[in-house]
């Protein structure tokens, strides 16, 4: 029996419902979710747990883990929220004492409440300066990274982590403005595209531009990995990972991580029988990608790109 929350968040979780319910394994068990944001998904989890669950909440932005702390402030189970990155979970776990999980959520997409930030930099609709830190801390800027890489670079960070087809093109035109001295503000990283790029395929190479540089700013792909490797480790028999991606760079990831574990053989193909008496770390339960249903599309027009892949420890 699912509790739908009241959201009142800046930012809509995706999938709220499915969520739970493909996660939820024990009511009394700890859960770790690792990109909390505004809590929208935390809410709907803590509100299956019995006094005796835990949740624990991860998450870079200071505002999202303010928001939340007050979110939850009147729930009876216990929570715990760090301002962190995700991928140094293990190092919270054992500074709690806690070896064990039973369940596991990342979601990997940018809030809207970020993406509407008029002086964060994430979004081509405003002029703002060129930020795009999850940590406001973090000493590594988009203005940073752009001016001080040359074209070639830009070029490689457009193409790996934007899969964008006219990289070559808009990294000279990007790289022609930072040798100008005319590289400060998203609005002149708009025009840099725009310059070199028009028609049906400007909007969809902008937001390819602004994903590729906030990428590399937070380090994002090498966090996934990371935290992907660890968690086998923390996650116990029966405990389920649930992760939603919203793009392929990010999914292939997570299809291929979670494949390798689940595989009972890797000897050669050349071998007839097998010799290598592997054993599987992970059942897939989502067979195939999980989305969005199309009421929810419609509700939350942001949630269309969004993919869930699930898997259980075994």
């Amino acid at each position: 029996f699912l509790i739908i929350m009241k959201n009142t968040s800046p930012h809509l979780p995706v999938m709220p419902e499915i969520i739970p319910l493909f996660l939820m394994t024990n009511r009394s068990g700890i859960y770790l979710d690792g990109t909390i944001g505004y809590g929208g998904h935390a809410e709907l989890i803590i509100s299956q747990l019995t006094k005796n669950g835990h949740l624990i909440g991860i998450d870079l932005d200071p505002y999202a883990l303010e928001y939340t702390q007050s979110r939850l402030s009147k729930s009876k189970v216990p929570f715990s929220l760090f301002k962190s990155n995700y991928r140094e979970f293990h190092l919270l776990l054992k500074k709690m004492g806690i070896g064990e999980l039973n369940g596991i959520l990342l979601d990997l997409g940018i809030s809207s409440s970020q993406i509407d930030s008029k002086h964060r930099g994430f979004s081509f609709r405003y002029n703002s300066k060129l930020d795009m830190r999850f940590d406001p801390s973090s000493n590594l800027t988009a203005y940073k990274l752009i001016n001080e890489i040359n074209e070639k670079e830009i070029s490689q960070i457009l193409k790996e982590f934007g899969d964008e087809k006219y990289h070559k093109r808009i990294a000279q035109s990007i790289y022609k403005k930072c040798r100008a001295g005319k590289m400060e503000t998203t609005q002149d990283l708009r025009f840099a595209v725009e310059n070199v790029i028009s028609g049906k395929f400007l909007n969809k190479s902008l937001a390819r531009v602004f994903q590729a540089f906030r990428i590399k700013v937070n380090d994002e792909l090498s966090s996934i990995k990371s935290f992907l490797s660890d968690s086998m480790s923390f996650l116990k028999k029966g405990g389920r990972i649930a992760i939603i991606s919203f793009h392929s760079i990010e999914d292939r990831i997570i299809k291929q991580f979670f494949k390798s574990q689940s595989l009972t053989c890797v000897c050669a193909k050349e071998i007839p029988l097998c010799i290598c008496k592997a054993s599987p770390k992970l059942k897939i339960i989502t067979k195939k990608v999980y989305f969005p249903s199309k009421s929810e599309i419609i509700k939350n027009p942001r949630s269309r790109s969004s993919k869930l892949r699930v898997a259980e420890r075994i």
